[in-house]
This record gives C-alpha cells, structure tokens and sequence, in this order.
C-alpha cells in the first residue's frame, strides 16, 4: 500500500508580533501578526540507515539502495482548494541515480474529487514504496507487477466508503532516469485505474489495473492487474492478502503474498509474510518466508529487523538478514 509516510507539522518558529497598544485619541490600536509560510506549509521526512547479509556472502551497511537505506524530504503546501507537494530523495547505490527530485505535482480538489498533475507514485502494490511505511525491510515479489514512478495527470475520488482513480501518464514501466517514467508522451502513453471499497468496518478492499500502449515500437505492451485486502481482525492484529499478475512481454506471470501483523504492545510487533513469484517467461519461480520483529521507541524512531529464506525451483536458495533503523520527523 503505497501510502505517503505520516506528516508531521514542524513547530512554529517564533514569528508573531504581539499585540501592541497605541493611545490614540482615546482609541487603542493593535499591530496584526504578519502571516507565515509556516501556516501553509509542512515538512516531513524520514532517514533510514541499514546492515543487511545473504548467505551467498554479499554483505552491505549504508550502501544497500532503496528500500534499505535512503533520505526523504517533502515539502507540502496548501491553499484553499490548491496544493503541492515536492521531495528531495538521496539512496545510496542504485547506478548514477542516487539523489533527486522523487515527487513534484500539483493537487486541485473540489468535494470529493482531486485533480492532480505532475511526477506522482503508482497507485499499485499493497506494499509501500517508503521504507518509513514498510513494516519489512524487502519486498515480497520479484516479477515487477507494481511500478513506481511516472508522470502524467490523475484524478481521484474518495469518500468513507469508496475511492476511485484513474491516471494518464508518460509510460508505466517507467524510464531510464531517477525513478521516473520515460518523459515522452508522444512514443508511449501509460493508464492506471483503480477502485476501492471500505464499507465494512476495518476491511479494505482494492483493485487496480495498469497497461502501457507502446505504439508499435520495438516493446511490448505492458499490462498489470492488482488485487489486494487488508482486514483488521483486532487492535493487535491484522492480515492481509496480495495478487497480481503482469505481462511486459519478456517477462510474464503472477505474483502474490500473504501477510499478518501482531503488535505484542504498544511498542513491539511482528510482521510474517508469504512471498509467491511464478513466472511464465522471463524468470525463475521462488517463494520467499519472512520474519520482521520492531521496536518503536517513540513515534519518531523505530528499529526493525528482518529474516527471510527464498526457495527457488532452481535450488539456488538463499537466507537474507538485515536490521535498520528509521528515523522520521
């Protein structure tokens, strides 16, 4: 679930000029406080810093990439009916492309329905593409079903019970740049749709359908389907379920997992998750077990940590362990 990390209004500087009286002509004159940015805008952010190992002797600390160690600051502003938001995204170890501008759009909204344009994350994947959001520090899947970035112009509808989408953007599979999509609409268009149900107390409900037009160049067409559910069954605990299937052309088949969290206290919780690839072309099938215990110290700081084991029909099986640290304000 791709769902923004919390925000948290930044305390207020010192910025208002109390209040001053003025005896004029038996009258009392009061000086107004001059309005602050700090009214429209908020910042938030995240650090998240990781050591991780596989049993095939690759080891990292602070260079392993997203979703493992990286730097988000956003930047949000409103005005009446307009907004933006912007972020700043560093991630060491992913080629060239380790620092830069992740999200840049604008938001119009009007009742219940939000215009959006500019670069924006995917409405696919159960899973979050923030570390802060993760409850693991891997993903489950490897086939690719979920992009991530792209830009283009959306429109959303939300209200307690459903919320719909649909985008039009550059591409889907996304281009060569830093988590984007290829930036030429006239080669390639990209369509997202979605819907979601929440009209039963704690179940969500959500389903969503990506495809890319290639126009006759030498790709395929890319097409995606993603369902996904998520239920609390109590305050300590909730479950979840994933299916998606994907067809790019050299690469197609299904991916899914399932998924539970405890939280033992206020503090400490575990997460188990189910991880299933199988690929039609394009890969090598696996099943992924994950165990992810975390801490939360406050609400600003939290250690996780996680063990998976990845069967693969290849028998190139492997054991991933790591622990990471996040920090968010």
């Amino acid at each position: 679930m791709k769902n923004r990390f919390n925000r948290i209004r930044p305390h207020h500087l010192a910025l208002a000029i109390l209040g001053s009286s003025t005896a004029m002509g038996g009258t009392e004159a009061t000086a107004a406080a001059p309005s602050s940015c700090l009214d429209w805008v908020k910042v938030s952010g995240y650090a998240a810093i990781a050591y991780t190992h596989t049993d095939n002797g690759t080891e990292t600390f602070a260079d392993g990439g997203s979703p493992f160690d990286a730097v988000k600051v956003g930047f949000e502003g409103t005005q009446g009916p307009v907004g933006g938001y912007a972020s700043l995204f560093y991630t060491p170890g992913v080629a060239s492309d380790e620092a830069g501008i992740l999200d840049a759009y604008l938001t119009y909204k009007a009742g219940a329905f939000t215009l959006t344009g500019g670069k924006y994350l995917s409405y696919l994947g159960y899973e979050a593409f923030d570390a802060v959001n993760m409850t693991q520090i891997t993903y489950a899947n490897g086939l690719g079903a979920v992009p991530a970035y792209h830009n283009g112009i959306k429109i959303d509808y939300a209200s307690d019970v459903l919320g719909a989408g649909f985008n039009i953007s550059d591409s889907i599979r996304g281009g060569d740049g830093f988590w984007t999509g290829d930036e030429e609409i006239s080669d390639d268009q990209g369509y997202e749709a979605y819907v979601s149900y929440k009209g039963i107390d704690k179940l969500t409900i959500w389903a969503g359908i990506g495809y890319e037009n290639t126009d006759g160049l030498a790709a395929e067409d890319f097409i995606t389907y993603d369902l996904w559910s998520s239920y609390s069954l109590s305050e300590k605990m909730t479950i979840a379920g994933e299916v998606a299937y994907n067809d790019s052309g050299t690469t197609c088949g299904i991916q899914g997992l399932a998924f539970l969290k405890y939280a033992f206290t206020d503090q400490f919780s575990t997460a188990f998750r189910f991880g299933i690839d199988e690929f039609k072309s394009g890969g090598t099938d696996n099943r992924k077990y994950t165990f992810a215990p975390a801490y939360a110290f406050c609400d600003e700081f939290l250690i996780r940590a996680e063990l998976s084991f990845n069967d693969t029909v290849k028998d190139e099986d492997s054991v991933f362990s790591g622990i990471q640290a996040i920090a968010k304000f």
